[in-house]
């Protein structure tokens, strides 16, 4: 049985990123580890998925000391299992699982590039970030990015060589449960946003995520304002945490607004609106818009780094350039003076996810590519030797 131990940085990636996924693997015959920084909740997922979990305390910023034991930590639980591949994801874990696992003599070391959080900061913390892609990649027996633009961008950059970054497939970390997600299955939202979502107002627009700078919230909230003062009544629908005190204060007051934390199923709430928006300034491939395309609501999206990719502009949704409130609110009206629009979209974007992110086939197209990676280790061992 090949042996494959996939590295994340915290539990939450894992059981967000990996679901499914680790018993598709088992049922193909692998024997699977995960590996993350676990409250507890990684090793009890793993085990229900017929895996076994680890807890390695890797940390999203950098700290040498402690870097330097999660490194050794992890060369060590690597050299007891003896994997046949590794895969490692995001940043921290990216560089610490692909070094400790060509420490540790892996043969196939993949790492999935997810995103570039370099792409929002700037001075010391960027070039640190940068010198972690890097060395990542270059660690690494294959890079594989999420969106074309990703690798695209990673390469612009000089962190890999042009070219040298594959993407499976169109692209995606996951893929869509379509079964999940789709509208038969989706349920109905609470009694508080029913009351919210005024039937005669004119659009309704639905931000899903984490409220954060690097999101674009302030984007989308000037330009909703800019809408509602040409005398639209646009409504605008937030679900997900509040990590920035200046956005907690804007949106607090704003009747046109209803914002609700996590929740446990977004369905509801992708269906309840009319359209879905992603301002964001930097993305890997967002996987909620592919998740509000099953649903057949479209999207408006930047032409951010893997953002761009998430949408075929004027058939599946709408893109407009980076931190532009203005040409947002001009998408905005539009779509509240054509709302037919709204279904050919969604239809197009449902069709478009049934054929090429569809879950199990992107589970199909990373299993064999792991499987193909360890066949091109071959011939390099035996030379070796």
């Amino acid at each position: 049985m090949k042996k494959v131990v996939l590295i994340v940085t915290n539990e939450v990636s894992a059981l967000t990123f990996y679901k499914n996924y680790v018993r598709f693997l088992r049922e193909r015959g692998w024997d699977v580890t995960v590996v993350g920084n676990s409250s507890g909740a990684l090793e009890a997922w793993a085990a229900s998925e017929g895996a076994t979990g680890y807890n390695i305390p890797y940390e999203r910023d950098p700290s040498m000391a402690k870097d330097l034991q999660t490194l050794l930590a992890t060369i060590r639980l690597l050299r007891r299992i003896r994997p046949d591949a590794v895969v490692s994801a995001t940043p921290k874990a990216g560089l610490l699982g692909t070094l400790a696992a060509k420490l540790a003599g892996v043969p196939v070391r993949i790492y999935q590039l997810w995103g570039l959080r370099l792409e929002t900061e700037s001075g010391l913390k960027r070039k640190i970030l940068e010198s972690c892609e890097r060395a990542a990649i270059a660690t690494a027996t294959q890079t594989v990015a999420n969106s074309f633009s990703l690798a695209r961008a990673a390469e612009t950059l000089g962190l890999a060589p042009p070219r040298s970054i594959e993407v499976l497939g169109a692209g995606s970390s996951h893929g869509v449960d379509l079964d999940r997600f789709s509208r038969s299955a989706a349920g109905a939202v609470d009694e508080h946003t029913a009351a919210f979502l005024a039937p005669e107002s004119d659009l309704t627009i639905a931000f899903i995520g984490r409220l954060t700078p690097d999101k674009g919230i302030s984007t989308l909230l000037r330009a909703v304002d800019a809408a509602r003062a040409r005398g639209f009544d646009i409504r605008l629908l937030l679900v997900g945490p509040v990590e920035n005190r200046q956005l907690a204060e804007e949106v607090a007051h704003a009747d046109h607004i209803c914002r609700l934390d996590n929740v446990d199923d977004v369905r509801p709430y992708m269906t309840a609106a009319d359209v879905l928006c992603l301002p964001t300034l930097r993305e890997g491939f967002p996987n909620v818009v592919l998740e509000a395309a099953a649903l057949e609501v479209p999207a408006i999206v930047t032409d951010a780094t893997g953002a761009i990719d998430s949408v075929v502009d004027g058939e599946t949704g709408w893109i407009f350039p980076v931190e532009d409130a203005h040409a947002l609110t001009e998408v905005i009206i539009d779509i509240s003076e054509q709302p037919a629009q709204l279904r050919e979209r969604g239809t197009a974007a449902r069709a478009r996810v049934e054929e090429n992110f569809e879950q199990v086939f992107m589970f199909g197209l990373q299993e064999a590519n792991i499987a193909q990676q360890l066949q091109l280790s071959v011939p390099a061992e035996r030379v070796e030797n």
